[in-house]
This record gives structure tokens, C-alpha cells and sequence, in this order.
């Protein structure tokens, strides 16, 4: 794998001295296509070491924003390019920068940078989370497991027997055993946070200051006006970022999303763009959507969208700190899904 890794690497290389990447960026190919990336968490402290395949730092952010710069793109706002994509009017290597979940690290360390560099984006905000105030439980309960690496975790009423958390297998073990502990109890978000509360003081982890430092907490209503004044796009991404295979239940989703993001003066009807919460969808849920009233939805696929592109699945490319410099702009340019290698993983 390392091997081939390297190849696609000095391949890429070689590409771009040569003017391949150019070309194809000023292609008329390329501009008929629309580059929607992907992003989710920026670190605040060691989450990018903990899931490099989702968090990135702010330098490295910096850095693609730079990239973008320097390749003459067109950082275009979601409703806009959706619009120019199925006109078939986007400018010269359009791209669209999205965000999704509505953490905390967006507001903290993500919007300072987009303003810096006047880039517009999207962030596709699951809502209960947000108004709960607390970590989100199911990444909470990962990164606590794996800052307790090399602990034993003894905790029959949750766990069973106790577990060595030394390997990265273990800790995902345990983090299925206590999950489906607190589901099968019915635990609500608080009763869940107080268990994670209990999970870190079993592991000797000082939980107050994670949250007083809001370590995987998403934007409460107050945070997301502000950043909804800076002029960033808050979108839908269900409430409880779930997705129920049941019409009525979906929907559900959508008017509690809709309901909790409503500003003061704000009409729920400007919500109408929708991200799939972890890329799931069925063949139905376009035209679920549809009826509510959304305009588009993006998934976890990767590819650039065409004029020819079902709106309500709209392909996206996601960035992390496992993306290497050359396979990014591969990507941006064009050249990457281009040349059929659309589901190649990150490179690290």
C-alpha cells in the first residue's frame, strides 16, 4: 500500500511539472464542474492526532485556502454555485467550501482564517447537540478511549469485563459495549453526558476542563448567530443527525433542524440546502427532500458535480490532515477525478 501510495504520488508529481494539472484546470471540462469539499473538525488541541481522517489545524487550513489562491480559483457561496452549476454559467475552477456538524472549532479556528482570506462557506449544523450545550456523545466516547491508551478500564455495569485499552481494536470494542449500555437504558443527552463524565474520571482525564475548553462541542444558538453576522451559510443536517428510513420520521428531522436553526427574524425557509448525516442516504430521501422544500443535498462521495448531477446527491471531496498538498490540488484541478481515480483514499 505504502508503495502504491508513493507511485500515485510521484505520478501527481510528475503531472504537475509537466502542465498536466493546468491544463486541465483551464479546461473546459473543469469549468463545467463544480469541486464541493468537505471538511468537519478543526483541532483545538490533539484531535487531529486522534482522527486525522476528520480534524485538520488551522495552518493547514491556511494552507489549502493559499492553494486555492494561488490556482485562480472561485470560492463561490453553496446556493449560488448550485445555482451556476445547473445553469451552466460557473466561473473558472469554481469550488465550494462546506463544513459540516457545526462544532465549536469552526467558530474558534475555522471562521478567523475564511474571513482573512474573505472565502464564503457553508456549515451544515445538527442542531440537538447545539442546544444541549454538552460534547457530542459517540466522538466523545472515542476520544476519551483513546486519550486512556494503555489504561484498563474496569466497569462491569457498563463495559462487562474489564479491557485493556492499549490497542486501537479495544478501544473500538469498548466503545460498542458502552454505547449500546447507554442505548439499550434509554439514557438521554444529559444522562449520556453524565456516563462520559463517569467514563473520564475512570480513566483519570480531567472532563471539566475538555469542556470548559469545548472539546467536541458543537456551536450553541449564540455562536451560530454570530457567525451566521459574518456572513457564513448555516444549513441543514438533521437535528439528531440521524437518518430515520421512515418518511414521517425524516421529516421530522428536517422541521426540528429548520426549527432549532431559525434566528431571531429569520425565516425558517432560507434552510434549504441538506448534507447527509455520515453520507447516508436512500433512493427515496431526494424527493423527501424535494417536498421539504430543500434545494440540494451533498453526500460523502467522492467526484466533482456536473450539470448533469442529481442535485439532491451531490458528490463532494473531503479534506483531512491524511489528504497530502499534491492530492488536493489534484483534486481542485481536476485531474484526479478525471482521470477515474475518484475513489482512491487519502494519501498520507
Amino acid at each position: 500500500m505504502r508503495m502504491l501510495q508513493s507511485l500515485k504520488l510521484t505520478v501527481y508529481q510528475a503531472a504537475k511539472k509537466t502542465g498536466y494539472f493546468a491544463a486541465v484546470a483551464n479546461s473546459g471540462w473543469r469549468r463545467n464542474r463544480l469541486v464541493i469539499l468537505c471538511y468537519h473538525g478543526m483541532a483545538l488541541d490533539d484531535e487531529a492526532r486522534w482522527n486525522p481522517g476528520l480534524y485538520m489545524t488551522a495552518g493547514l487550513l491556511r494552507a489549502r485556502l493559499e492553494t486555492l489562491r494561488r490556482s485562480g480559483c472561485s470560492i463561490l457561496p453553496l446556493g449560488e454555485a448550485v445555482e451556476r452549476l445547473h445553469r451552466g454559467d460557473l466561473p473558472a475552477r469554481s469550488v465550494v467550501l462546506t463544513f459540516d456538524d457545526g462544532f465549536f472549532d469552526f467558530y474558534r479556528e475555522a471562521a478567523p482564517v475564511l474571513r482573512e482570506y474573505q472565502a464564503p462557506a457553508t456549515v451544515y449544523v445538527s442542531s440537538y447537540y447545539s442546544l444541549l450545550e454538552r460534547p457530542v456523545f459517540d466522538p466523545m466516547l472515542a476520544y476519551l478511549l483513546w486519550k486512556g491508551a494503555g489504561r484498563t478500564l474496569d466497569w462491569p455495569e457498563a463495559l462487562g469485563d474489564p479491557l485493556s485499552l492499549a490497542s486501537s481494536g479495544n478501544q473500538a470494542k469498548a466503545w460498542r459495549r458502552i454505547s449500546k449500555f447507554a442505548s439499550e437504558a434509554g439514557y438521554s443527552g444529559r444522562e449520556k453526558d453524565a456516563l462520559l463524565g463517569e467514563l473520564a474520571g475512570r480513566l483519570a482525564i480531567d472532563y471539566g476542563d475538555l469542556n470548559s475548553r469545548r472539546i467536541l462541542q458543537l456551536m450553541n444558538p449564540g455562536e451560530l448567530r454570530i457567525v451566521a453576522a459574518q456572513g457564513f451559510d448555516l444549513q441543514l443536517h438533521t437535528h439528531r443527525h440521524r437518518m430515520p428510513q421512515e418518511k414521517d420520521l425524516f421529516v421530522k428531522e428536517i422541521e426540528d433542524n429548520r426549527r432549532a436553526l431559525a434566528m431571531d427574524g429569520v425565516d425558517k425557509g432560507v434552510f434549504r440546502h441538506f448534507s447527509y448525516p455520515s453520507g447516508i442516504y436512500y433512493a427515496e430521501t431526494g424527493e423527501w427532500l424535494r417536498q421539504c422544500g430543500i434545494l440540494s443535498a451533498t453526500t460523502c462521495e467522492r467526484g466533482l458535480a456536473s450539470q448533469s448531477s442529481d442535485p439532491y446527491c451531490l458528490p463532494r471531496f473531503s479534506d483531512s490532515m491524511n489528504v497530502h498538498d499534491i492530492v488536493f490540488e489534484g483534486w481542485v484541478s481536476g485531474v484526479d477525478s478525471r482521470s477515474g481515480n475518484a475513489n482512491l483514499r487519502p494519501i498520507v
